[in-house]
């Protein structure tokens, strides 16, 4: 009898063993499931991973109703960051964007998230109004500078030139930012509302920024006024902006402007501070090789020629007035 106990009681220990082997916890599947979906991102099958991450995402998280296990958001996250990056690296932007809006419900307020979702929506599925959509509700709980800059540059690329000034006037309102105003002004411009262009870049100008951010303003109103085809304009602001800060190609659209208006005086100021910041530059001694070539100052122009004759440039052009000047 005593024998006959025995076995049965090894036969149930035995039995209980295998059965604890043989059924895996809900838990487990999920975590050999996601390493399973590691492997197979690491081995660039993307897509496969991604899908096979939203598996490990829907078993752990039947383990956590099934077995009353606590939500392990964090394994959640890291999941559904890489299933995201499976789908947009295999450009099933569809489902990338199904993914974040996983990632949203765990953090709702992660601008990361938003912005990935807004560029997928506007680069790759072409659905810009939906963007800004998701922009605004950001937004709405949440204002940023940024991201109202961004929903007027959608709206830009729209054409919807009334909704753009509306938002970069609402980030403007928030940082008076250079660059907000050269954006409004240039939708001024488009719609040829010339003097509002000008109006936006002179309010900017009252508020007092500092020299760097003045300078880089003064810049763009010179390039407004040039292509409002007014030259003098033009020349007054970019001149206002190299004393407060040197720059190479200001000062080399100024010589060539002052050339072109056979202002040779003003052009050659100009040649000379460039060339001390920039020295045998060969763009500015053309300049100022034609300057004296114009003059009839013949022996200096030879000189400057021959100088910028070794630059493959201008070395025909040179040679051409070298061989002129000494036919004459």
């Amino acid at each position: 009898m005593y024998k006959k106990n025995l076995i049965i009681t090894i036969l149930l220990i035995t039995l209980t063993i295998s059965s604890l082997f043989a059924e895996k916890s809900l838990e487990r599947i999920a975590n050999e499931t996601g390493v399973e979906g590691e492997t197979l991102y690491n081995a660039k099958k993307f897509v496969e991973s991604a899908q096979t991450f939203e598996t490990a995402i829907a078993k752990l998280e039947e383990a956590v109703n099934a077995d009353g296990i606590p939500l392990d958001n964090e394994k959640i996250s890291r999941w559904l960051e890489l299933a995201f990056n499976g789908y947009y690296q295999g450009q099933k932007f569809e489902d990338a964007i199904r993914i974040i809006d996983g990632q949203l419900k765990l953090d709702p307020t992660n601008y990361t998230f938003v912005n990935y979702k807004s560029i997928i929506l506007k680069k790759y599925l072409k659905r810009i109004d939906d963007a800004i959509v998701v922009l605004k509700k950001y937004n709405n709980s949440k204002r940023s500078f940024k991201v109202e800059k961004k929903i007027a540059s959608y709206y830009s690329d729209l054409k919807d030139y009334d909704n753009a000034v509306i938002w970069y006037q609402k980030a403007y309102e928030q940082k008076k930012d250079a660059t907000v105003i050269k954006n409004i002004a240039a939708i001024y411009l488009k719609l040829g509302k010339n003097s509002e262009a000008i109006t936006a870049y002179e309010d900017f100008i009252k508020t007092n920024p500092n020299e760097s951010v003045l300078a880089k303003t003064y810049k763009n109103l010179g390039k407004l006024y040039e292509d409002m085809k007014n030259s003098a304009k033009s020349i007054e602001n970019y001149e206002e902006s190299i004393k407060l800060k040197y720059s190479s190609d200001i000062v080399l659209g100024l010589v060539s402007k002052y050339y072109d208006g056979n202002l040779y005086n003003e052009a050659l100021g100009k040649i000379a501070l460039f060339l001390e910041n920039k020295p045998d530059n060969t763009d500015a001694i053309y300049y100022r090789a034609m300057i004296h070539y114009n003059r009839g100052e013949k022996e200096s122009a030879t000189a400057d020629f021959q100088t910028i004759s070794k630059d493959p440039k201008y070395s025909k052009l040179a040679k051409g007035f070298i061989e002129s000047i000494k036919s004459e």
